[in-house]
């Protein structure tokens, strides 16, 4: 303790002196030094190790700051000991890992690839659906094997109904002459009434379009 009789005694500036050196002693645990050189040796086994000493709040900071494998962790714990212990013996090493992880962070925001914008989903064209073959319905009123004897039925019809002559021919080569209702009806019984009312033998008969 500095008393009157030391300032007295050795001058007021080597007293303040002593005053300053007995301050930053209190600032320093029992373990600090060890701490330190095993910091700056690298050293982590022994770190670990001196969890279970009994340590001083600043010093058990450093040790699980420096112990930390999480570097983001590692820097809050460096940061909260220079804000909570500003004038600890460890504030100057706390202020060089502070620095090292923020060039770090840098480094690795720069090396980082530039991820590509997420892309639309392509979105396919609305092709129209094909033309599917449909249904549709007619009368037959005949098939004959000539064309003469085809042409001459449908002249009969020509009163009562409008036909048309369909050329077909087989498997064998062999043609035939089916005299047809020129037009089509879209469902069968739309065809049968229709032949129904005209009062001629007739049937009803699908083709596709």
């Amino acid at each position: 303790m500095v008393t009157p009789r030391i300032v007295r005694q050795l001058g007021f500036a080597t007293a303040l002196l002593m005053a300053t050196a007995l301050s930053a002693q209190t600032q320093k645990g029992k373990f600090t030094d060890n701490i330190l050189h095993f910091a700056y040796s690298g050293d982590w086994e022994h770190l670990e190790t001196m969890k279970a000493l009994p340590l001083s709040s600043d010093e058990r900071l450093m040790i699980d700051a420096l112990t930390t494998t999480e570097g983001k962790r590692a820097a809050e714990l460096y940061l909260k000991l220079l804000t909570d212990y500003p004038t600890s013996a460890f504030a100057p090493l706390c202020r060089e890992r502070l620095a090292e992880y923020q060039t770090a962070t840098k480094a690795l925001a720069h090396l980082a690839p530039k991820l590509p914008p997420p892309s639309k989903p392509e979105l396919k064209s609305e092709r129209p659906a094909p033309n599917l073959p449909t249904t549709r319905y007619t009368l037959q009123f005949g098939s004959f094997s000539s064309r003469a004897a085809a042409d001459l039925r449908a002249n009969e019809l020509k009163p009562k109904v409008k036909t048309r002559v369909l050329e077909v021919e087989d498997e064998k080569g062999q043609k035939t002459y089916k005299v047809r209702w020129a037009e089509f009806a879209t469902h069968r019984d739309q065809a049968r009434a229709f032949g129904q009312s005209l009062g001629v033998e007739f049937f009803v008969v699908e083709e596709s379009k």
